[in-house]
């Protein structure tokens, strides 16, 4: 099959660094996604408001919108509130709790700081027409948020199944006490 040592150590090689490139290609595919790992729908919805509600607060403070932030805010603070405990539990269930929420949070605010430095002028043009949208008609607020991700973080895929919840604390079993002997009853 081989000719001479060279012919044999080249094939070696080339054999190797063959191996080697699959197991790169490898690394690079996707992995499967892990079930604990998706969202659940209350968990999806807060991270599309949480996504939305970044895009909002740096055009508040880079594009002069401050004015139409707060009033997006007093309009929808029931919903806004409400995503919060569901990004909590998130976090809480895949690993890394309130830390990995607020590294989460950031990488985001920067991601939107990024997208608005690439063109700030279609960048504030776009979020003053997501304020006046959501002016018109609030009802809209779920719908934007879907259509206004931040492409360079990533949220996490709805599960198919529902996520496994934490369990409940342990109830502690009821104690079984005793009466003290009574004293009136054992001195007739």
């Amino acid at each position: 099959m081989f000719g001479d040592w060279e012919e044999f150590v080249a094939f070696q090689c080339s054999s190797r660094w063959r191996f080697v490139f699959a197991l790169i290609v490898a690394g690079l595919a996707p992995l499967p996604a892990r079930a604990d790992l998706c969202a659940s729908a209350d968990e999806t919805e807060a991270f599309r408001l949480r996504h939305l509600q970044s895009r909002l607060m740096v055009a508040a403070l880079s594009c002069n919108q401050s004015d139409a932030y707060n009033a997006f805010v007093t309009r929808h603070k029931p919903d806004l509130s409400q995503f919060g405990p569901n990004l909590v539990a998130y976090f809480s269930r895949v690993g890394g709790g309130l830390a990995a929420l607020n590294r989460y949070v950031t990488e985001l605010a920067n991601a939107v700081a990024s997208i608005r430095s690439d063109d700030p002028q279609a960048f504030c043009a776009h979020t003053w027409s997501v304020f006046w949208d959501l002016q018109l008609d609030p009802t809209q607020l779920r719908t934007i948020a879907a259509a206004n991700p931040i492409p360079a973080i990533t949220q996490p895929a709805l599960c198919t199944i529902a996520p496994p919840r934490p369990a409940p604390p342990a109830a502690k079993a009821p104690q079984k006490q005793t009466a003290a002997p009574g004293r009136g009853a054992a001195a007739q």
